[in-house]
Formats: C-alpha cells, structure tokens, sequence
C-alpha cells in the first residue's frame, strides 16, 4: 500500500524576504578593522548579529557564512575574520510585522547582550539601538534565539531551513 506524500515543496518554509539574526563564534580574541567604524577588538565568545533582507532571505543568511565574499556590510568583516565561525541564524518572515530594531531589542534582552563595536550594523537604525550586535561569553544556542518569535525558523550551514516545534512557554 503506497502512501501519498504532499508535493516537496509545499513542506518547506517560504521566506523571500525578512529578518534574521546571525549566530557566530570567535574562537579566539580578534582585532577587526570595521569598515569605516574603525577597528574593534572582539573577544573570544557569540556574537550576534540582527539585520534584514528586502527579498533571498536565505541567500543573504547563507552570504554571511561564506568566505569568499566582497567586504560589503560591518557583518562581513567580523564574518571573515580567520578565527571566526558560523553557527546558524534564526530567520522571520516580512509577514510577522515586526521591525529589524525591534527584534535586536529582544535578542539583546533575552540574551543580556552586551555592545562590542557601538554603531555596528546599525548605520540605517530609526529606533536609537546602540548597534545591530551583541556578544555573549556563555554559549547561544539557536534553538533559545528561535523563542523570540513564534514564526522563527533555523536557518544552518548546509542544512538549509528547519522550523523549530511551536510550544507555549
């Protein structure tokens, strides 16, 4: 007896554009020029960056993992330091109708982040966040991140985009 399965694509999320926050770790401390910012010594630890992507929301999450990548956002030049590493992102949909500051509001308080580099990240901020960049010493997981908003979903280096339970707290 064959089971009938639904069409693949309709199993996975749609995100074309939207929010995300981008997990990393430094292995070691770090002095990165930022652009135009200046240059900023980063600690060993997580970081946590919040930005947004008008449409390939995946594509831009997966261009922030990628080494080989034109120094274009402050995120890219922490991206590619030589002891940095990709964790994975959460990802929110346009449709959840919050705004970029506001979601780096909540990954700042969930995660009493603090501000490495004042300014990162935020060149374009309306809502006065000192910076789109927190950094914690104790470890984040991605699935804590996913709390934030209950249309999260992880995004992970070459896993593509899974969408975490739904459960009241």
């Amino acid at each position: 007896m064959s089971e009938k399965h639904p069409p693949e694509e309709c199993c996975e999320p749609m995100f074309d554009g939207g929010l995300y926050v981008f997990l990393m770790r430094l292995t070691e401390p770090q002095l990165v020029k930022v652009g135009a910012l200046g240059v900023f010594e980063f600690d060993e630890g997580w970081y946590l960056y919040t930005g947004r992507a008008k449409r390939s929301l995946a594509k831009r999450v997966e261009r922030h993992w990628s080494l080989k990548q034109k120094l274009r956002w402050h995120i890219d030049h922490l991206a590619t330091a030589p002891t940095s590493e990709p964790v994975g992102a959460i990802v929110i949909p346009n449709s959840a109708g919050i705004s970029e500051c506001y979601l780096n509001q909540m990954i700042g308080q969930m995660f009493a982040g603090q501000v490495p580099a004042p300014g990162f990240g935020a060149s374009d901020c309306r809502e006065g966040c000192p910076a789109h960049l927190f950094f914690s010493r104790a470890p984040v997981s991605l699935l804590a991140m996913a709390q934030v908003h209950s249309q999260a979903a992880i995004l992970m280096p070459q896993a593509g985009i899974w969408e975490p339970p739904l459960h009241k707290l």
